[in-house]
């Protein structure tokens, strides 16, 4: 079975290895801290706080809203993202406060057209999310509604860049999420960070996540939370930001592989991937497809490629097919298209072009 995505991580095991050797196991540690001013320097940013994983990272964007900005009343959200993000939100607001965004069906996004993104609501937030590594360009959207108050779930899209800085870096943005899952470009097994350029933020979530502790040890400031990472975790983590560019750079080749192998689907309108916004660049997280016009069930779908060894995943279901969120109301027809066409494929870094070769083959026999 070729797999939607194993880790590379044998060579990056050092410095885990010297954490548990060094006795400092938990959230106290040297890789904690240099794992942060590792990840800063790569990003260019000033604050960023590890995490125990993304959806922590994920929840501290609502906390961080509901403290700078406590007269927001209305979230939009993506109609198709994984469900991490909007359990996030329902952490902090109630369902009725949700309110879902259009999807674009070439970008596999929130819908970004002008004219759109002009009818939102005042006095409301944004939550980005950028499906599959698929960048939302923020900065543009924030010049075009300066009163929104953005944030960004940054899980799928870290090393991904708009206007040539890293997506989750703007200003422009309140603060941003990103995952170390173990199917993520880098990873810990779990883990996550919380970014943000603004240092009063910084400051409340640093309290936050850290169970609310005050500068006396047993009195507290705040309800809070333990969303602390390991030193261990940290020190995994250290040793595969210190070999990024060569992460990054094998990524991108597997990427391309899939585009020049695929280029035949998609010139005869097979297929289609999903198209990328101006001056923004995709992080290259996991390859996908859409299949035009796709006749089958995603269970049909999934068979045909488990019964070919293949490994595959749907994109994500529309906000109100989740059990909890049915109340939610969703009139957007482009969110079912792209449930039902599009499929995540085998994107590990160790793949090897033969295999690549042979999903392709499988793709093609599945259209054709």
């Amino acid at each position: 079975m070729i797999k939607i995505y194993e880790p590379a991580t044998k060579k990056y095991t050092t410095s885990a290895i010297n954490a548990i050797h060094s006795g400092w196991i938990s959230n106290y540690g040297e890789f904690i801290e240099k794992s942060t001013d590792k990840l800063k320097e790569i990003l260019n940013i000033n604050y960023c706080i590890l995490m125990a994983n993304g959806t922590c990272a994920t929840h501290c964007l609502f906390l961080s809203i509901k403290y700078k900005y406590p007269e927001i009343k209305k979230i939009y959200v993506p109609n198709n993202a994984y469900v991490a993000a909007w359990n996030s939100v329902l952490m902090v607001y109630t369902i009725e406060q949700i309110e879902v965004m259009k999807m674009d069906k070439k970008t596999w996004n929130i819908e970004t057209d002008e004219q759109y993104i002009q009818t939102l609501d005042t006095n409301s937030a944004v939550l980005i999310v950028h499906n599959l590594g698929n960048i939302v360009n923020v900065p543009r959207l924030k010049k075009l509604r300066p009163d929104l108050i953005f944030v960004e779930d940054n899980c799928e899209g870290l090393f991904g860049k708009y206007d040539d800085i890293y997506s989750g870096t703007s200003n422009d943005s309140l603060c941003s999420s990103v995952s170390f899952y173990g199917n993520k470009i880098i990873t810990t097994g779990e883990g996550g960070a919380f970014i943000t350029a603004h240092q009063d933020i910084y400051e409340y979530i640093k309290k936050v996540y850290s169970q609310g502790m005050s500068s006396v040890r047993y009195l507290h400031e705040v309800h809070a939370y333990n969303y602390r990472m390991t030193n261990i975790e940290a020190a995994f983590l250290y040793d595969q930001l210190n070999d990024i560019d060569s992460i990054l750079y094998n990524k991108k080749q597997i990427f391309d592989n899939y585009e020049t192998l695929l280029q035949p689907l998609i010139n005869s309108g097979k297929i289609s991937i999903f198209k990328k916004e101006e001056k923004t660049e995709s992080a290259n997280w996991i390859f996908s497809i859409r299949i035009i016009k796709n006749t089958k069930t995603i269970e049909e779908t999934f068979e045909f490629f488990k019964m070919n060894n293949i490994d595959i995943r749907p994109f994500f279901y529309p906000i109100n097919k989740h059990r909890h969120l049915t109340s939610i109301e969703n009139k957007d027809e482009i969110s079912e298209l792209l449930n039902k066409e599009i499929i995540m494929i085998p994107s590990s870094p160790n793949i090897t072009i033969q295999e690549q070769s042979y999903v392709v083959s499988i793709i093609e026999s599945f259209i054709l």
